[in-house]
């Protein structure tokens, strides 16, 4: 049914999950462990950054076979074997290297609260967003072509330059959690592609052996139905020939 719903495009994301979303936990997996990529990694590079989680993914392959053997029952074992085959390898190739993309970006602007400044700094960088706010509040009163007379907004731009990290760090989350999701499903995508082609081959495959089958049924029965008219025909004509004589 599920498969169904994703293929007339009715089912909803969570629902649309492969594999019992074993790509989801994957990269859940994976932002549990994030913590545990130290500085010194992030700084050497991606390559040390991805032989991280590959390290972890491998951890799980297993799982994975495993959840392929109950989840795609509806495949042959060489079917089951190859799918599991193809997403290991897009995992290898696509998802972490993309998940690492993303994930090494990231984790250094969260460990420093996204500051820009270093963290013995993140004082005087929030006073001086906050005197920027004054500043761009004491302006837009100032100019005449900026309707905007009152005093107090000169408070509310020096409120919105203190809290303009928070912001800034709301929205990276955001952004962040969007990015993930959006792998996710993509390759959750992919393994459903993968899967129906599976399954329509296997059909198309049914079909043509019962049509083969049907044929060798039909040929068999006509055979069958020539040998017996055989015996027939050689005795009429054996009844036949004693008449002709006997008439003349």
């Amino acid at each position: 049914m599920e498969r169904a719903l994703r293929l007339l495009g009715t089912a909803g994301e969570r629902r649309g999950r492969m594999l019992g979303g074993f790509v989801d936990s994957l990269l859940q997996m994976f932002e549990n462990c994030r913590p545990g990529l130290t500085d010194e990694t992030l700084r050497n590079g991606p390559e040390g950054i991805e032989r991280f989680f590959l390290d972890l993914y491998e951890k799980e392959r297993g799982r994975l076979s495993e959840t392929i053997q109950q989840q795609e029952q509806h495949l042959s074992p060489a079917d089951r074997r190859e799918l599991f085959e193809r997403v290991d390898e897009r995992i290898h190739k696509v998802v972490v290297p993309a998940y690492v993309r993303v994930a090494a970006r990231f984790t250094p602007r969260e460990r420093n609260d996204f500051f820009f400044a270093p963290e013995p700094l993140h004082g005087l960088e929030r006073l001086g967003f906050t005197a920027a706010g004054i500043a761009i509040g004491a302006f837009a009163v100032w100019a005449p072509f900026i309707p905007l007379w009152e005093k107090e907004w000169v408070l509310a731009f020096a409120l919105a330059g203190l809290v303009f990290p928070g912001i800034r760090r709301f929205l990276s989350l955001r952004r962040y959690q969007a990015e993930l999701n959006a792998l996710v499903t993509r390759t959750d995508n992919e393994i459903w592609r993968m899967d129906l082609a599976y399954l329509t081959n296997d059909m198309s495959e049914k079909a043509a052996g019962a049509a083969s089958a049907d044929e060798a049924i039909t040929e068999e029965a006509r055979l069958r139905t020539r040998l017996e008219d055989a015996p027939r025909g050689d005795a009429t004509k054996a009844d036949r020939r004693p008449a002709k004589e006997g008439g003349r």
